[in-house]
C-alpha cells in the first residue's frame, strides 16, 4: 500500500512538472510589420500567490563571477526576478527575449535570474558556466542558488517562475510559466 502511493505521489507530481514546464512556445513579440501596441493592450495573467503583497526575502549569492549579489542591494529599485532551469525546454526558449530585455537600456527595473545548481537535475556551477557561455543569452544576469534556499523561500514549485517585486521591497506579481517581454514590461509599469 505503502509503495503505490509513493508510486502515485512522484507519478502526479512528475506530470504537475511536466505541464508547468511544457515545450508551449512563448507569446511572441510583434513583428515588425506589424503595428505596435500600446502596452495597456498587453492581458497580463491573473496571478493569485500567496506571496503578493509580502516583503520580498532577502538572499545573497554568487554570481557567475563569484561576487556576492543582495536582493537588498537594489533597494529603491523594481525588481523581476526569474527562476529558471537548463533542463526546462521552455526556460531555455524564452532566454534569447529575456536577452533582448536585459540590453533594453529603456528599462526601468533590474533583471536577476536565479538557477539552483546540483539540484534537481540542473548542472553543476562548473558545467553550467560552460554551457551558458555557448549561449545566444550571455547577458542575462544568472546567480547560483546551490542551496535552493530562495527557490523555497519564493516557493517555487514550478519553472519558470517570475516574481515582480516593487521599489519598496514588496512582491506585487507572480507569475508561473514563460510570459512575454510584453507582459513582464507591463507588469512592471503597474509597479512602483
Amino acid at each position: 500500500m505503502m509503495k503505490m502511493l509513493k508510486y502515485t505521489f512522484f507519478s502526479v507530481l512528475s506530470l504537475m512538472m511536466l505541464a508547468a514546464c511544457s515545450m508551449s512556445k512563448p507569446s511572441e513579440s510583434s513583428s515588425e510589420d506589424e503595428p505596435s501596441t500600446t502596452q495597456s493592450s498587453v492581458e497580463v495573467p491573473e496571478s493569485n500567490s500567496p506571496l503578493i503583497g509580502q516583503k520580498a526575502t532577502d538572499f545573497s549569492l554568487k554570481d557567475m563571477d563569484g561576487n556576492t549579489v543582495k536582493l537588498s542591494d537594489y533597494r529603491g529599485k523594481k525588481v523581476y526576478l526569474k527562476f529558471w532551469a537548463t533542463w526546462c525546454g521552455p526556460c531555455r526558449k524564452s532566454m534569447p527575449e529575456l536577452e533582448e530585455l536585459v540590453n533594453d537600456e529603456d528599462r526601468d527595473f533590474v533583471i536577476v535570474t536565479v538557477i539552483a545548481p546540483g539540484h534537481q537535475g540542473e548542472k553543476s556551477e562548473e558545467a553550467f558556466a560552460k554551457w551558458f557561455e555557448q549561449q545566444d543569452f550571455t547577458s542575462v544576469p544568472v546567480l547560483y542558488n546551490p542551496s535552493a534556499s530562495v527557490f523555497r523561500d519564493y516557493q517555487v514549485r514550478s519553472i519558470p517562475t517570475e516574481v515582480f517585486i516593487d521599489s519598496d521591497g514588496t512582491i506585487q506579481n507572480v507569475q508561473v510559466g514563460v510570459i512575454s517581454n510584453d507582459i513582464a514590461k507591463e507588469i512592471m509599469s503597474e509597479i512602483d
